[in-house]
């Protein structure tokens, strides 16, 4: 198949691109400075950083500022990453954590060593200039990936703890920012290691490791965290006494969906405005990663995989949330040159899914819920959905930039990513002024925004 140069859209317009200083993005957030300006944070799935970019004007946005995050030990320049990024009330949060060989492209065995936790910043007083209040660690495997903050006194941090398996929730308190300290914490039962025989530590990314309960992603509305615990269930946990969090209910969902070969069995649980509803996803994985000549390993060839998908879940009764409806398969354009679908690229099986949602809400300076879900595709791009009928979402609108031209990082024999040169998206995020953020695995920043022919809720219908 060929090389596709052309962007592929679908009630889109393309408004700008940046280059992210050739780091690939992962994880937004945005702030809007007393000023009005907004700035765009973007962690990176690569490096030990993050870019900032002022989009105020976002058909025009500033050329990126590369902050390269602290480092472990002198002198030592890789093995460290950071994932997410969040901010609230003049704060940036940071997650930090290792890297692994068969994603990353660091040196095989993992040996480099890295600093697991978060960091909480300033950037009030200079956003273009965070400054480095002070730091939360966690301990044990591979760190922080993934946390919820939009403001307030808490983080809701999803991190290693000593005597657990895999990420669980730590709730920090950042009322003194420049001393974080943990009031409570959550997890699945066999997340603690003495329920284990032998209590023996299980390698990250391991397939013991991709089998067992562990929180993902998490998302606080009304006291209520919604829970991505995969291998365990769409959870909803009362956390209204932060000291001690309590499941309220949960809604197992692999099997049938996710698992095999993919990411995350349940990636993003989160709720939909004030309905009594929430979108729940399990995770694909990035098609580059896979080829018909491996045999054996965490990328081998894949002869079936579980679907993977986005779906609403109903939780009137919370105590027994349930699957309503998923969502349709992510139309096909015309004009896209590997394949007929999006699970066989150029011959090769993948563990096709979504990703990353639009989970970033709950700031004035972000778009509210009205009806819209926006999602990440690794290999279908950007995909926009009516959800006003909660029982019959609908694909309304896509965006799939070009495939990217060079690998932004490798590993040192260049054989980790043996796949196609596919365009592949990560994160998403909209703006309250309807602009929407998109980054890429191996390429940079695309602003794009809906076609605004008519209002949200007529193109909705």
């Amino acid at each position: 198949m060929s090389q596709r140069k052309e962007m592929l859209m679908k009630n889109m317009e393309f408004v700008a691109y940046e280059g992210l200083n050739g780091k690939p993005g992962f994880q937004m957030t945005l702030h809007k400075s007393k000023e009005g300006r907004y700035y765009l944070y973007v962690a990176c799935f690569r490096h030990n950083g993050f870019n900032i970019i002022d989009v105020t004007d976002p058909y025009h946005p500033t050329p990126s500022k590369w902050v390269e995050g602290p480092w472990v030990k002198e002198g030592i320049k890789d093995g460290q990453s950071l994932p997410k990024i969040q901010s609230g009330d003049g704060y940036l949060i940071t997650a930090h954590g290792g890297t692994m060989d068969v994603l990353h492209g660091t040196p095989k065995g993992n040996t480099l060593p890295f600093w697991g936790g978060m960091m909480i910043w300033d950037i009030e007083t200079d956003p273009m200039n965070p400054k480095l209040l002070g730091k939360f660690e966690c301990k044990g495997m591979a760190g922080v990936h993934r946390f919820f903050y939009n403001g307030g006194r808490y983080v809701y941090c999803v991190g290693n703890k000593p005597g657990f398996l895999t990420f669980i929730l730590r709730i920090i308190d950042i009322q003194d920012p420049t001393h974080p300290v943990e009031v409570g914490s959550w997890w699945a039962d066999n997340q603690y290691r003495a329920n284990k025989p032998g209590g023996g530590h299980v390698a990250f990314g391991s397939k013991e490791f991709l089998e067992m309960a562990t929180v993902h992603a998490v998302t606080v509305k009304d006291d209520i965290c919604y829970a991505a615990v995969a291998n365990f269930g769409a959870c909803q946990i009362d956390v209204s006494d932060p000291t001690n969090p309590q499941l309220i209910g949960y809604l197992p969902m692999n099997p049938p969906f996710g698992g095999g070969a993919a990411g995350m069995s349940i990636h993003t649980y989160m709720p939909l405005g004030d309905l009594p509803y929430a979108v729940v996803s399990t995770e694909g994985e990035r098609p580059r990663y896979f080829s018909n000549e491996n045999k054996d390993g965490l990328f081998k060839k894949l002869v079936t995989q579980p679907m993977n998908t986005i779906g609403i879940v109903e939780t009137t009764d919370p105590t027994n949330p349930s699957l309503i409806s998923i969502f349709p398969y992510p139309e096909v354009p015309v004009g896209y040159t590997h394949g007929k679908n999006f699970n066989i690229v150029d011959g090769v099986r993948v563990p096709f899914g979504p990703h990353n949602l639009f989970d970033a809400f709950g700031k004035d300076c972000y778009e509210p819920y009205k009806g819209l879900i926006y999602n990440c595709y690794f290999g279908a791009g950007l995909r926009v959905f009516d959800t006003t009928d909660p029982f019959i979402p609908k694909e309304i609108a896509y965006f799939m930039p070009p495939d990217p031209e060079v690998d932004l990082f490798n590993n040192e024999d260049g054989t980790l990513l043996p796949g196609s040169k596919i365009a592949i998206t990560e994160d998403c995020l909209v703006d309250d002024r309807g602009f929407i953020y998109v980054d890429t695995f191996q390429d940079g920043l695309y602003i794009v925004k809906l076609k605004m022919e008519d209002s949200y809720e007529n193109l909705c219908l």
